[in-house]
């Protein structure tokens, strides 16, 4: 018996060192794959960023997206490089940063048109926040209200007071049903009451210049275009948080005591879904001096925009807060969802 046991006992004592052995050896393995990864991410980026941008070249966010891509690659020393994807209102470019890889390599331009969609569209498959990663909202712009200078009123509160008086009788221009330079003057419409009648334009360049001919009296602006024809029309008001300082002389609505009437056209990058905090991180880091330089603020400036930074959580918040307006104004617009 005792032989019996010794023999079982030496045995065994080599089979239980393989055991060990082949124990050791995967959690090394498992270790050092749960290792790779991260080891990754800290070296991010290691090779070029494919920035997708979902207008045309030439655009507003074209240029916004290169004038941001050339030094935050010059900062990730890789190059970060711009891709225009338009088409299918921002749709394509969105659809091929969300079905990407979420390991940084390639990022969005993302727009307000991304808060919008999911309310003007019967079928739009992305939300923001679930199919893609905030990183930084770096970039802002506004709705500017105008009138032709023969127009009776002077003042915003004075062309309600006229539309009361004349129901219908104001046509304004926007940029189209839906679009940011419409949704505004909504805004005002079901603020106070009044019936404005609706002629919608492809871009803002023409809607001044029909309104200081006096073809429509009322004219919804970009900023930008309000620059350029401050002389010609008469603004009325600016609607985002501040006053432009192209513009310093026009008040905001929130001034005229109509804190609802507000429209900020932004702009900031995002990532695909589920992108590692180190690799957001990292990106966010980079991109705050960029934001910060006075060149880059002048750059913005003289295209109608300021410089607004929200880093990764306040840029959450607000995409999700401008997702849930939308989703509540749209309908009770009367705007018709398309296809």
């Amino acid at each position: 018996m005792a032989t019996s046991l010794w023999n079982e006992h030496h045995h065994a004592a080599p089979l239980f060192g393989i055991r060990q052995k082949a124990l050791c050896l995967t959690t090394l393995c498992l270790a050092a794959v749960a290792w790779a990864p991260a080891a990754q991410t800290q070296d991010y980026p290691t090779k070029p960023i494919h920035f997708i941008v979902t207008s045309p070249p030439g655009s507003l966010v074209d240029i916004l997206g290169r004038m941001m891509a050339q030094p935050l690659g010059d900062r990730l020393g890789q190059p970060v490089v711009v891709e225009n994807r338009a088409g299918a209102t921002t749709q394509i470019g969105i659809e091929q940063v969300a079905r990407a890889p979420a390991d940084g390599y390639t990022l969005l331009l993302g727009s307000v048109e991304m808060t919008m969609l999911p309310a003007l569209k019967k079928h739009f498959p992305y939300d923001p926040l679930r199919d893609l990663t905030p990183v930084a909202m770096y970039a802002s712009s506004w709705t500017v209200f105008a009138v032709n200078p023969k127009f009776p009123a002077k003042t915003l509160p004075e062309l309600v007071a006229y539309a009361k008086a004349h129901p219908g009788a104001v046509r304004y221009g926007s940029n189209g049903v839906g679009g940011a330079l419409h949704l505004p003057v909504e805004m005002l419409r079901m603020k106070t009451g009044i019936q404005l009648t609706h002629v919608p334009y492809k871009g803002g360049g023409q809607i001044a210049v029909d309104a200081v001919s006096g073809q429509i009296e009322m004219a919804s602006l970009g900023i930008a275009s309000a620059v350029q024809f401050h002389d010609r029309l008469r603004l009325l008001a600016q609607t985002g948080p501040i006053r432009h300082p192209a513009i310093a002389d026009v008040p905001t609505t929130a001034e005229l005591s109509m804190p609802e009437v507000r429209m900020e056209t932004w702009f900031g990058v995002m990532a695909p879904a589920n992108t590692p905090q180190t690799v957001v991180a990292r990106l966010t880091r980079a991109m705050e001096p960029i934001v910060q330089q006075e060149s880059f603020k002048q750059k913005l400036f003289s295209m109608g925009c300021a410089a607004t930074w929200k880093p990764p959580a306040a840029f959450a918040s607000f995409i999700a807060d401008e997702t849930k307006k939308w989703a509540r104004l749209i309908p009770a617009f009367g705007i018709p969802q398309e296809d």
